[in-house]
């Protein structure tokens, strides 16, 4: 025999519905949080944002696709925030952020190579950061995890990290092919692999201030590179270093492999403008003093005469001493 619903049994029918409708509303304001306008692929709904991944409250991006102007278009705070495209995206995994520049991209008005890279920033992304590495102002920290994942196919050459000054970069992790290594402004630094396998997860660090950049590779300490330089910035990301136009590279614009790409996991930034570093790594790098009497004398890295050696090389400290050759 068939019964009428009572009273508690209606309220409790109503309680259960309006649960399920609550939940379900949730679930499609969380996917709309969600969903990115992706500019060259349509509309498409993300899981996670770049900036779910990497801090991005004081950075900016400049991506390889043209503004107005024709040239990089250029991404920055609040819209940082809520921003993805096909250059700038979190990877399958949901663990790193995707930085992609092809080679025929837009470029920034004072570079001739196509970039997907973030620039330091301040005060929440309203100002450009600059700051100075010379001694008494302070230390500046950048320590980037990531994995260069895909070179350009002809000059295979990319950078993915950088110290910038005023006027141009300081020093910066390069990789040429499999030779990943430290270049000070257009000169070979230290290798730090002569065999990188891309996909392969590193992690560097820069550590500027008392007149000298410190570099650091998987935890390891490289070297002390010395600069004095103002006006400084951090940038991360990939700056692809080939184009189509460009003597030795050779990129077929129309080449859907012609580009760099890395995945970055991490990126971290510090600022103590109050202290120069006081780690345990070797102390900076002083350039030689002022010409002397021309001479072919023996100097350490401070300057300091030492005993002639024949054979160029003088032992101080369990440590090789450079010759240095004095102009008149």
């Amino acid at each position: 025999m068939n019964t009428l619903p009572t009273r508690n049994d209606m309220k409790k029918r109503s309680l259960v519905t309006f649960t399920l409708l609550l939940a379900a509303l949730s679930s499609t304001m969380a996917q709309m949080q969600s969903a990115v306008l992706m500019p060259a692929g349509g509309t498409t709904t993300v899981e996670k944002l770049p900036s779910a991944v990497l801090d991005l409250t004081n950075w900016k991006l400049n991506i390889p696709v043209a503004d107005a102007n024709g040239y990089s278009k250029e991404i920055v705070q609040p819209d940082l925030n809520d921003y993805a495209d096909d250059n700038f995206h979190v990877n399958a995994s949901g663990d790193a952020v995707v930085f992609r520049a092809h080679a025929n991209g837009a470029t920034t008005k004072d570079s001739s190579y196509p970039r997907s890279e973030l620039r330091e920033m301040q005060n929440n992304g309203k100002d450009k950061a600059s700051w100075s590495i010379a001694s008494g102002g302070g230390t500046h920290t950048m320590q980037i995890t990531q994995a260069v994942t895909h070179l350009p196919t002809q000059k295979r050459h990319v950078v993915v990290g950088q110290i910038h000054d005023a006027d141009d970069d300081v020093i910066v992790f390069r990789l040429e092919n499999k030779k990943l290594f430290i270049d000070h402004n257009g000169k070979d630094g230290p290798v730090l692999t002569s065999d990188y396998q891309l996909g392969t997860k590193f992690t560097v660090k820069f550590v500027a201030g008392g007149g000298a950049v410190r570099c650091y590779y998987n935890g390891t300490f490289v070297e002390s590179y010395p600069s004095t330089a103002t006006g400084c910035y951090f940038k991360a990301g990939m700056y692809t270093q080939s184009k189509p136009t460009e003597k030795g590279g050779r990129e077929n614009a129309e080449d859907a492999e012609a580009y760099g790409e890395a995945e970055v996991y991490q990126l971290t930034v510090t600022h103590d403008y109050a202290h120069d570093p006081t780690d345990d790594t070797p102390t900076a790098l002083v350039p030689l003093p002022a010409p002397r009497p021309a001479s072919s004398a023996m100097f350490n890295l401070q300057g300091i005469p030492l005993h002639q050696s024949p054979r160029g090389i003088v032992i101080q400290n369990g440590r090789k001493v450079l010759r240095a050759r004095l102009n008149p």
